[in-house]
């Protein structure tokens, strides 16, 4: 319902009352997703493995029943197709790329009047670029919505596999394309295998969702 006042279009109470309430529940979201981060951080060898073992409850029996690797990859298809629909439905699209649009143009422009050293167009993009900080204030908040959700839903699995592969150094070795044949706990410039693999499981599957259900931003 849309109430006009003056010849101005105003959102009834009741759509502002509802907008109130879930902007209360992804801050209470936001704040638990930080809690669970600050937690591991602040006490690493007590609280992940807790997380962990209360997450095992749930992911043992498949766990037990298929490969490691494979596990890493049902927990990345899960974990990123989660995150992609929580962004989908969080974002608001339109800002990002309004606000987007407007920083690629801006530093075209500021180019173009940095070669042709005109310092007066140089002048008035510096000031019209103050008025662009509160769209990209904007925008950083819509990217911090999403991060709550994501950190109550990944950061526990991502303890579990952790908790999961220093409890098991029996793990079966992993083939990877180009890097070959090695232990899942074995390392690869700072990353170990397991993290390896679930970050190319992830970029793989967040691509393939991101096209179906019309995520991002278009450029």
């Amino acid at each position: 319902m849309i109430l006009v006042e003056d010849g101005k279009r105003k959102a009834s109470p009741k759509g502002a009352k509802k907008n109130s309430l879930m902007e209360t529940i992804q801050l209470i979201i936001l704040a638990i997703g930080f809690s669970i981060m600050l937690g591991s951080i602040m006490s690493p060898n007590g609280f992940r493995p807790a997380i962990a073992e209360i997450v095992n409850t749930i992911v043992h029996p498949i766990a037990s029943n298929m490969p490691f690797y494979i596990v890493v990859l049902v927990i990345a298809g899960i974990v990123t197709t989660i995150s992609t629909f929580i962004q989908k439905y969080t974002m608001d699209w339109e800002l990002m790329q309004r606000v987007s649009a407007k920083s690629r143009a801006y530093s075209k422009e500021m180019k173009e009047a940095q070669l042709s050293g005109n310092k007066v167009k140089m002048k008035k993009l510096q000031e019209e670029q103050l008025t662009m900080m509160d769209d990209q204030a904007a925008m950083s908040k819509q990217q911090l919505k999403p991060m709550g959700f994501l950190m109550i839903i990944s950061l526990p699995l991502f303890f579990w596999m952790l908790w999961y592969v220093t409890g098991h150094p029996e793990l079966p070795l992993i083939n990877l394309p180009l890097l070959g044949t090695h232990k899942l706990t074995d390392s690869v410039f700072i990353l170990q295998y397991w993290i390896l693999w679930s970050v190319i499981c992830s970029m793989a599957i967040s691509q393939v969702i991101r096209k179906v259900i019309n995520v991002g931003v278009p450029t």
